[in-house]
């Protein structure tokens, strides 16, 4: 095919596609997750001081779109902001086009110029997508003429099989772009889909990553965090607020239960062999926890919990704690293991505020050797030698402080 000469146009970004995968499997429910994926993007771009951007549904898509006179580099800075949002799969920045072949080449050239810049890629490919069958030109002419402009304005080679950028150009009935990046966000389903859960929160690397997991899978998040004072100091409680405060970003705020539990593990700890400590403790957790997500119309319970990490996780102590409530305890990292949670926290940001040097109540007076098989039935007991033990949990359940943290 003999082609004329298309010079490359450059021109601004003027909106950022937004692509999600889970989502599609929902059938006659995809709607409602769309508008509840819709509204989180919007709500993060407020909340990230990033007004004059609307988002609005496209034919399985979001499209971010500024409004008339926004500068191009507030949709720039709103791309990062995007892809942290659950549901999320991917997004790009996009050059709008015209049903003209001349001109899509032109501004793809022009794009794939821009994304070249930084001399790191050798070759090239044309994704032509034409949804619009009025356009009179197919896939296989837009990859063509598309692709000769590109390659002359560029000068790199087009490698249909791995290239080092893939440059779309999509012809759509109501919009039409060219783009020459994706960059890939979180997946799972958008928060709020699947209701609210109650995260047992505390200070270590583990919760955390377990909370971010459960809202990935489109829970809403709120915490409850154990406090040992005087034993454990402010920072601690500033330590898990700032963790908690991480979390509520992808939710837009997060409300904090904060309960005192010196009391009670002192009372444990005057009637129980240290060995059983950790098990009376997690259970009376729970079941203050409990109450907790009672109070916040929460499903469930999630923690931090993992088979076999430490000595006391095993699958009997677990059972034990389980059956001291009546809601499901999520564990999303009953499998994973300590290097794998670690860079997990790297991933999602919390590491560093995990790791500083504050001790919360799940140090406090735990045994070196703790049992590895406690059975429901043998803790009940164990309980019962501890003096005034529904008082104590109703009284630190009373003394609770709630803290309400913007996103």
């Amino acid at each position: 095919m003999t082609h004329v000469a298309i010079a490359p146009r450059l021109a601004p970004y003027d909106a950022i596609v937004v692509r999600y995968s889970e989502i599609f499997l929902k059938g006659e429910n995809r709607r409602i997750f769309e508008d509840v994926l819709a509204r989180n993007v919007q709500r993060a771009l407020l909340s990230f001081g990033a007004e004059g951007l609307k988002v609005r549904r496209h034919h399985a898509r979001l499209v971010v779109e500024p409004e008339p006179g926004l500068a191009e580099s507030r949709l720039e800075d709103a791309l990062p902001v995007v892809l942290s949002v659950f549901g999320v799969s991917s997004a790009s920045l996009v050059v709008k086009v015209p049903k003209d072949l001349e001109q899509i080449a032109a501004l793809g050239a022009g794009v794939l110029v821009r994304a070249a810049r930084d001399g790191k890629a050798r070759t090239f490919k044309v994704v032509g997508r034409r949804s619009d069958k009025h356009f009179p030109h197919g896939t296989f002419e837009i990859n063509d003429v598309v692709g000769q402009a590109a390659r002359l304005a560029s000068g790199l080679a087009v490698d249909v099989r791995e290239p080092d950028i893939s440059l779309v150009a999509e012809i759509g009935p109501e919009l039409s772009f060219v783009s020459a990046h994706a960059a890939r966000g979180p997946s799972g389903l958008p928060v709020g889909v699947s209701g609210n859960v109650t995260l047992m929160l505390s200070g270590g690397i583990d919760s955390p990553v377990a909370g971010w997991l459960c809202q990935k899978r489109g829970c809403r998040l709120n915490a409850v965090y154990f406090h040992a004072f005087p034993y454990t100091g402010d920072g601690s409680r500033l330590k898990v607020l700032e963790l908690a405060r991480q979390l509520g970003r992808a939710q837009g705020g997060i409300r904090v239960t904060v309960i005192p539990f010196a009391e009670f593990q002192e009372a444990c700890r005057a009637a129980v062999h240290p060995r059983f400590l950790v098990v009376l403790y997690r259970r009376a957790m729970a079941r203050i926890a409990a109450r907790v997500a009672a109070s916040e119309d929460s499903a469930a319970l999630a923690t931090g919990e993992n088979l076999g990490q430490v000595a006391s996780q095993t699958i009997p102590n677990l059972a034990a704690i389980e059956q001291a409530v009546d809601l499901p305890v999520l564990r999303p990292l009953l499998t994973y293991d300590k290097n794998e949670i670690i860079q997990a926290a790297k991933r999602i940001g919390t590491f560093e505020t995990s790791i500083l040097p504050y001790d919360d109540c799940c140090a406090l007076f735990a045994p070196r050797h703790p049992a590895t098989r406690v059975l429901a039935a043998e803790v009940i007991e164990l309980e019962g030698r501890v003096r005034t033990y529904d008082a104590l949990l109703d009284a630190a359940f009373a003394a609770r402080e709630i803290v309400d943290l913007e996103g």
